[in-house]
């Protein structure tokens, strides 16, 4: 077997056998629009920042979300980055939104790790502009967290190998954080994305 071979192996293991103690345990739902809208703006607040947000098709049946997150503020998360992978892990991921069915709306993963580390973070995502990222996930379910800022030529398309791709990102960023969303989550994200489609 070859290197790129060796290579792709690997990164569909991250996603597999190797990582799949970290697979969400989902718990009660929260929609933050019914409750205080002052309890979104806490949750957006705590939110680490995003940098970019990418997509990375393995074929036209699989594929993931990449997110580069500013974690500069979070020694606790970039802990949980460095030893992610070395250990087992365990988390529940919470889905909650704000703005519900609006052109504003916002949806967000309340991530809540147990394993190598005990550390809760936020991801928001204003769902107009990163519908197609979204759709991603609410598909495949499989989300890559990795330290950012991205350098330029690991945004947008690229022309380079899928293997070429991923052995960058992990030589600039390192492994990061890969989750794997339960399937009821990733039907209630689906859910919520279509509805939104279908009030446009």
């Amino acid at each position: 077997m070859d290197f790129w071979k060796k290579f792709l192996c690997m990164i569909h293991a991250i996603f597999t056998a190797l990582l799949v103690t970290f697979t969400s345990k989902l718990v009660i739902e929260m929609n933050i629009e019914e409750t205080n809208m002052d309890d979104l703006a806490l949750l957006l607040k705590a939110a680490l920042p995003i940098d970019n947000i990418d997509r990375v098709l393995f074929d036209t049946d699989d594929g993931m979300v990449l997110v580069w997150v500013d974690i500069q503020d979070r020694p606790d998360v970039a802990t949980l980055a460095a030893r992610h992978g070395e250990e087992e892990g365990d988390c529940t991921c919470t889905l909650f939104s704000g703005n519900h069915n609006k052109r504003t709306m916002i949806l967000g993963l309340r991530i809540e790790m147990r394993k190598p580390t005990q550390t809760v973070f936020h991801l928001a995502f204003k769902v107009e502009r990163s519908i197609k990222q979204l759709s991603l996930l609410a598909q495949f379910g499989k989300l890559w967290i990795v330290p950012g800022p991205p350098p330029a030529h690991l945004t947008g398309t690229q022309a380079m190998s899928l293997q070429e791709f991923i052995e960058k990102v992990m030589h600039f960023a390192g492994q990061g954080i890969t989750i794997e969303l339960e399937p009821k989550l990733v039907a209630d994200l689906s859910a919520l994305l279509d509805e939104w489609k279908q009030r446009r």
